[in-house]
């Protein structure tokens, strides 16, 4: 089956001058101010996306948006004869010199895994994003993929504060926990970053920027260990992978300042991006799932349940106590199948064993903890294969 997708490639500006970076500063700072619903010059085009995205997103006074730069009057150019770089992005902006929109060429930097996909796809729409004083460039890339169309299981995947991603297999329930390591790195930098900016606060701005460096590469590194972590167990069970998507979150989902930080911070986005590039690429499809009420929904009844705390669901109707996220990323699981709000006894369901809970920790080494016993959903839709029939039972529990 071929099917059309999208790859976010993060492409680094560098060796900016003075003007250049100057103009890239102050398109952005325009930006802002358009789609916070301020007056500002920007390039045509770019002010034509800041409405666009005041009217759709509304954002929060308080956060910043990427520039939408639209795929008419950017450019993307290969040249291995120039010195500096051999790749080019050319960023429209406005020059308040010549009042007028212009476009300036900046040297950039492709991951080399992923000139290929930038020499061939089709890039579309994309993002003047400013990270840590650095500026980047994220490209869409659209290009033609071929996965299978029929497979024997789901692996569901939730995202959320506590770990980056919570996946559970539809057909056993066993679950693997992602996240403690990259929490862990954030965490450690986070207060780095606090104690340099009090000892030192005129270096403070250069080392703070050398240490944003050093925990990206380590969280992507690990982003990327986990991707191909849940790829390589999908393809062992030919599993289609299925993601809750936080796009459909509303705003005033409020949690808490703690979780609150935790989650907007958390890099969903990159993950999401690594999961469907490697999935792909092993002939795996990648479906997004409308996450909204997963988390408060019993996988097993359908009623609400209770969350007295972050890390725990109950069900008052029939009894689940088990993990929250584990709960959450069964109801994605069932929700891709089309009978998420039907109670198991009118879905036709199978009894299944549920297996043991991992949680993956530092060196992606597994540990074990106990099982218990639930009802999970084993219907199909044309995309799946029949369910194998297991059935058994063991100690409730976390």
């Amino acid at each position: 089956m071929q099917r059309i997708v999208s790859t976010t490639v993060r492409v680094k500006l560098h060796s900016l001058t003075n003007r250049k970076a100057d103009l890239l500063a102050r398109e952005y700072e325009a930006f802002q101010t358009e789609v916070h619903g301020g007056a500002a010059d920007l390039y045509s085009a770019t002010d034509q996306q800041a409405s666009k995205v005041q009217r759709q997103k509304d954002p929060n006074p308080d956060t910043e948006q990427p520039v939408v730069l639209r795929n008419d009057v950017f450019d993307v150019a290969h040249d291995e004869d120039t010195v500096l770089s051999s790749w080019w992005v050319k960023v429209p902006v406005y020059d308040p010199e010549q009042g007028r929109g212009n476009s300036i060429w900046c040297p950039a930097h492709v991951p080399q895994k992923d000139e290929p996909l930038v020499r061939e796809g089709d890039i579309r729409d994309s993002e003047l994003v400013r990270r840590d004083g650095d500026w980047y460039v994220h490209l869409v890339v659209k290009r033609s993929v071929t996965v299978q169309d029929e497979y024997d299981d789901v692996l569901a995947i939730d995202m959320g504060a506590r770990w980056v991603a919570t996946c559970a297999f539809l057909s056993d329930r066993k679950t693997t926990f992602y996240g403690e390591e990259v929490r862990r790195i954030r965490e450690h930098y986070k207060q780095l970053r606090k104690s340099i900016g009090k000892a030192k606060p005129r270096q403070g701005q250069q080392v703070v920027a050398h240490i944003g460096d050093a925990e990206a590469r380590k969280v992507d590194d690990r982003l990327h260990k986990i991707a191909r972590q849940i790829v390589e167990d999908a393809e062992e069970r030919n599993a289609v992978i299925v993601v809750g998507d936080l796009g459909g979150i509303p705003k005033d989902n409020d949690k808490g300042r703690y979780v609150n930080d935790k989650t907007h911070k958390m890099p969903f986005a990159r993950l999401l991006n690594y999961i469907e590039y490697k999935a792909h690429g092993a002939g795996i499809d990648v479906q997004l799932v409308e996450e909204y009420n997963t988390s408060k929904t019993c996988n097993r009844c359908a009623c609400e349940g209770i969350r007295e705390t972050q890390g725990r669901f109950e069900c008052p109707e029939c009894g689940l106590d088990d993990n929250a996220d584990k709960n959450g990323a069964l109801n994605i699981g069932k929700r891709a199948l089309g009978k998420f709000s039907k109670p198991l006894s009118e879905a036709g369901a199978v009894l299944a064993l549920p297996e043991t809970q991992v949680i993956v920790q530092h060196g992606d080494e597994p540990a074990n903890l106990s099982v218990s016993v639930d009802s999970t959903l084993s219907g199909g839709t044309p995309r799946l294969k029949p369910w194998k029939d297991v059935s058994g039972c063991g100690p409730n529990g976390y």
